[in-house]
């Protein structure tokens, strides 16, 4: 597991005047919330990596890098994130050329944008081998025992079909179809606003969309 150093949590939310007007502009939406006494529901997102080039024959799957309509999707994706207050404050991310493309394509996006709104915070990123093609059981575990998770309020997982697919499809009760670039959004569905108890019982998530680079109207919140 490697640790390449975006280190922040999450994105200021729109969540109405009297928020700003206390003074909190540069705070995250989870420590207001908990100095309110608030509970926040943790995010799961479920990113399936952008179009991948197939051209070059000589190299290996995990080599590839994006085509050029991946290269567009990602940054699209990352504006989405920050409009609808998703931007993740970890991302675990697979080893393959092409996710870590799509993760420096949409951290570049919100560089960009943190030069406009100092609030917007950048992710940690964690790199994980044992992502790359992970099954389904794979991916979820690999979120949950994550050092630093209970610690984290929106947590994104960065890697491939099908396990992206089967997972989301498992944790929504309902046959989910991602096409490269797609994002899934679930939420635990804990009472008391903490991760879910167990990651694995669909029971403990509810769906709230799934959102894709074509159709970013299509079953979003």
């Amino acid at each position: 597991m490697i640790d390449v150093g975006y280190n922040i949590t999450c994105r200021r939310p729109r969540i109405g005047v009297n928020f700003l007007q206390r003074g909190h502009t540069t705070r995250t939406l989870a420590t207001y919330w908990r100095s309110e006494g608030i509970q926040m529901s943790r995010q799961l997102l479920l990113m399936r990596h952008a179009k991948s080039d197939w051209k070059d024959s000589t190299l290996n799957d995990k080599e590839r890098p994006l085509n050029s309509r991946g290269r567009t999707a990602a940054p699209v994706m990352a504006k989405w994130l920050i409009q609808h207050d998703h931007v993740p404050d970890l991302v675990l991310c697979s080893s393959a050329i092409r996710t870590q493309q799509t993760l420096d394509l949409m951290i570049h996006h919100w560089t960009t944008m943190k030069q406009v709104d100092a609030a917007l915070a950048l992710p940690q990123v964690i790199i994980e081998e044992p992502l790359y093609l992970a099954s389904d059981l794979a991916i979820l575990r690999s979120a949950r025992h994550c050092g630093t998770v209970e610690t984290k309020r929106c947590i994104m997982m960065l890697g491939h079909n099908p396990g992206m697919e089967i997972l989301a499809s498992k944790l929504s009760g309902n046959t989910i179809r991602m096409p490269t670039g797609a994002i899934a959004i679930l939420v635990s569905d804990s009472p008391d606003g903490d991760w879910p108890a167990d990651w694995e019982d669909a029971n403990l998530w509810k769906w709230r969309g799934l959102v894709k680079p074509r159709e970013l109207s299509s079953e979003t919140i």
